[in-house]
């Protein structure tokens, strides 16, 4: 740790890590502390003070759906036991307030933790029901005890609001207090989204799948952040009931949840700033419109459907991309007109003239097999979907420092493979060990933990991220910053990101991508974000390195590119298991081959030994009147076989 905070350049703004925004953010601290200077009104106090609270929920929930896309309408439920349990906490047990708050806050996440473990495995509208039940059982819940919430005709009486011995009894006192909530919950959220595990919701929301091979614990994280929505709209709702001090179950209705949904998605979901706007429109509207009488709803529904369907994306994203437009165009006039600019990324024209990464010092590979034995096992897996039978007792053995190619017809269970080594699917039958240990059960980002590195056949990069932190993301279980220390930006969060961005950029370097690092990954050709792709996985540093059809939709030239990147990987001691159907890197990569067909493993050997194969050609090229003959050996020879 000495050698790298020795080598932190806090002047590279791709190392220097601030707090996220926060100019904005100072900017919008002191438009709200100033507001109050321009209007007098108690009117405006109470719109503004119910516009915050409305913002905290939609906080908590615009970081549930924009971090993890999940969508919940019990968010009103959350609101209301909020102010319930404070609101029985001080009133009828006469607890202090402080202690209500925490009562409310812990008993709220309790709820909330209960309800994600089970509903956070379902998916899309399976999800917005089980909220949606949720949210209508606590209403005829808090309807139904009268005893304790006071039923139908609500809860009265509850106490103002106080700080210590001073009191916040006036809507003014109010204001100052929410709104200073209201920025240190979006500070500390805008810090969450920026760090660690910002970057791991970001990849879960965008490709589940493909985070949990980067030892991303997708569930816990997705449980986490729903409790803590739930936890900052508690938080609102305990305001709430102290504010108004009084309260019913209307107001924490399916209807409410509606309501701050279509904030979260007028504002534009995943982004904060967005949510603020939605929220601020959609609750100026009615006060806007309400002199309309009549016309009130129908003018509502045109103003939100016209920004729904003319800002798919949201309000926000969609004003920010026609401000970066346009400040495009304003530098370009500045600058003497239009300029022709590339179609490709910057270092495209001379992208086989990087580096290649380079191999460790030569090593007996050899004596490191039989000092280790096999590094990967898997012995007599075999799976079925329904009534298919996707492998059959496949027996494969990888070696530390050797490539491994299986190769088979189409559809002949290769990528199935290569997800039952990686936990994505788990065998019906048979064992996976790495290094003697068993992978096989193991949730997917343990395996990834284990050292398990993949790639997929389609390339799987984060299109919302920039190159950087799509290779960070492979750094992930080298960080130990959690939500906390991530929210509050510690100084040991802050040098630990920061000594992540130094090892991500020096191995951006040695695969000659460190120039695009802060730019967006869609900048870069097929090629270059395959070598990404890699490059990420080897940030697992794994002890075997699993690449599904990496030279698929390259030319010859970007194969040859590709190919010399992996033979570097042998000095390393990793073993490598390698899908293709490129023939030409097969053999000269691989020290052994494995044939798959239907499922079942026909031939295993050398690469000259699988040339020459009768099994092998007859599987590939077929056989004349159903016999292999002479003539079939002697054709193949000269047959490169594709896809």
């Amino acid at each position: 740790m000495a050698e790298i905070e020795r080598k932190v350049d806090r002047n590279n703004p791709q190392i220097a890590f601030v707090p996220s925004n926060w100019k904005a953010l100072i900017a919008f601290s002191a438009a709200v502390m100033l507001l109050p200077l321009f209007f007098r009104n108690d009117y405006f106090y109470l719109f503004f003070n119910i516009l915050a609270l409305n913002a905290i929920v939609v906080l908590g929930l615009n970081l549930l759906i924009g971090s993890t896309g999940q969508v919940s309408l019990g968010h009103a439920a959350f609101y209301g036991l909020g102010a319930y349990i404070s609101a029985i906490s001080s009133t009828t047990f006469h607890l202090p307030l402080i202690v209500s708050l925490f009562v409310a806050l812990a008993l709220v996440a309790l709820a909330s933790f209960l309800l994600a473990l089970p509903t956070l495995r379902l998916e899309g509208h399976y999800l917005v029901m089980a909220t949606l039940g949720f949210n209508i059982i606590v209403c005829i819940c808090l309807g139904q005890m009268e005893n304790l919430t006071g039923g139908p005709s609500g809860f009265p009486g509850i106490p103002k609001l106080h700080l210590g011995p001073w009191g916040i009894t006036t809507d003014r006192q109010f204001y100052y207090f929410i709104w200073t909530s209201f920025i240190v919950l979006f500070t500390l959220t805008l810090n969450l989204t920026g760090s660690r595990v910002g970057r791991a919701l970001a990849a879960i929301h965008e490709k589940e799948l493909t985070a949990k091979t980067l030892a991303i614990p997708t569930y816990g994280y997705k449980v986490a952040i729903f409790v803590l929505s739930a936890v900052y709209a508690a938080f609102a709702g305990f305001c709430y009931a102290h504010y108004v001090t009084f309260i019913s179950p209307k107001t924490f209705d399916i209807f409410y949840s509606v309501q701050i949904v279509t904030m979260v998605a007028v504002g534009g979901m995943g982004s904060l700033w967005g949510g603020l706007a939605g929220t601020a429109l959609l609750s100026s509207l009615p006060e806007v419109l309400h002199q309309l009488e009549d016309l009130q709803v129908l003018l509502y529904g045109i103003i939100l459907m016209a920004v729904l369907v003319g800002c798919p994306n949201g309000l926000f994203p969609a004003m920010a991309a026609y401000g970066a437009g346009a400040g495009s165009k304003l530098r370009g006039w500045i600058a003497g007109g239009a300029r022709e600019f590339s179609s490709g990324n910057p270092v495209k024209g001379a992208q086989f003239e990087t580096p290649i990464l380079q191999p460790d010092a030569p090593i007996d590979r050899g004596e490191l097999r039989a000092a280790s034995g096999s590094l990967l096992k898997l012995d007599g897996v075999s799976l079925s979907f329904g009534g298919l039978q996707a492998l059959s007792d496949v027996a494969i053995h990888v070696q530390p420092g050797e490539i491994v190619a299986l190769i088979g017809p189409n559809g002949a269970g290769k990528t199935t493979v290569l997800n039952l080594i990686s936990g994505l699917v788990e065998p019906g039958s048979g064992t996976i060990e790495l290094d003697g240990r068993r992978l096989s059960g193991l949730p997917p980002h343990r395996v990834a933990a284990a050292g398990i590195g993949r790639t997929f056949q389609s390339v799987q990069v984060f299109s919302g991220l920039s190159v950087l932190d799509n290779l960070l993301l492979g750094y992930h279980k080298t960080g130990r910053s959690g939500f906390v220390s991530a929210s509050l930006r510690t100084p040991a969060e802050r040098f630990e990101e920061e000594a992540l961005r130094i090892k991500a950029l020096e191995l951006l370097k040695s695969f000659g991508l460190e120039k695009p690092a802060a730019q967006s990954v869609g900048t870069l050709s097929l090629v270059e974000q395959k070598i990404l792709e890699i490059s990420r996985a080897l940030a697992l540093s794994p002890r075997v390195l699993l690449l599904d059809e990496p030279a698929g939709g390259l030319n010859p030239r970007e194969s040859e590119f590709l190919m010399r990147h992996i033979e570097a990987l042998r000095s390393k001691g990793m073993g490598v298991v390698l899908v293709e159907h490129d023939m030409n890197m097969v053999m000269r990569l691989a020290d052994r081959i494995y044939v798959l067909q239907q499922g079942r493993l026909i031939a295993s050997g050398t690469p000259s030994e699988i040339r020459k194969d009768p099994r092998v050609i007859a599987a590939y090229l077929g056989t004349k009147k159903g016999r292999f003959t002479a003539e079939d050996a002697e054709s193949a020879e000269e047959i490169k076989v594709k896809r």
